[in-house]
C-alpha cells in the first residue's frame, strides 16, 4: 500500500508540478508557484492509511462499506489538496464551483467503485483465485518425505 501511495503521489506531482510552475499553463491559468514536489505522496499515504483500516471487511467480501469510504477518501484528498493550494497562495478562495467539482468527483467514485469491486470479485471467482492476506510473510515449503525416500 505504501509503495502504491508513493507511486501515485509521485506520478501526480510529476504531472502537475514539473515543467512550468504549477503544471501546464494551458490547463492551470493561475498556478501555485510555491507547492513543492512530494506533497501528494503524503496525501495519498493518509487516504491509503484510512482505507487500510477497512481491509478486514473487504477480505470478508463486504465491499459496500469500502465503496463508500473510497468516495469519502477521494473527497478528503481533493479538499486537502485544494486547501493546501489556498494556504500556499496566501489567500482563501473557495468558490461553489470548486466544491461542486470535488463533490461530483467523490460521488462518481462512490458510484463506479462498486462496479469495479464487483468485477474484481467476479474475476477472482471465475479464475478460482483465492485472495491471500499473508502480507510479506515468508513461506516455507515442506517436501513430502515419501517422495524423498523414493528418490533415494
Amino acid at each position: 500500500m505504501l509503495l502504491l501511495a508513493f507511486l501515485c503521489g509521485f506520478i501526480w506531482d510529476a504531472q502537475n508540478t514539473l515543467g512550468s510552475p504549477g503544471g501546464d499553463p494551458s490547463i492551470y491559468t493561475t498556478p501555485a508557484d510555491q507547492i513543492r514536489f512530494g506533497y501528494s505522496i503524503l496525501l495519498y499515504f493518509a487516504m491509503g492509511f484510512i482505507m487500510q483500516g477497512f481491509q478486514p471487511l473487504f477480505r470478508k467480501g463486504v465491499w459496500q462499506l469500502s465503496a463508500i469510504v473510497t468516495g469519502i477518501a477521494t473527497f478528503a484528498y481533493l479538499i486537502s489538496e485544494y486547501l493546501l493550494i489556498n494556504i500556499v497562495r496566501g489567500e482563501f478562495y473557495f468558490p461553489a464551483r470548486v466544491f461542486y467539482q470535488i463533490w461530483i468527483s467523490a460521488a462518481l467514485t462512490m458510484i463506479c467503485s462498486p462496479l469495479l469491486f464487483l468485477l474484481l470479485f467476479k474475476l477472482a471467482k471465475l479464475f478460482d483465485h483465492t485472495i491471500r492476506y499473508d502480507g510479506l510473510k515468508k513461506r516455507y515449503f515442506r517436501f513430502n518425505r515419501n517422495e524423498e525416500e523414493e528418490t533415494s
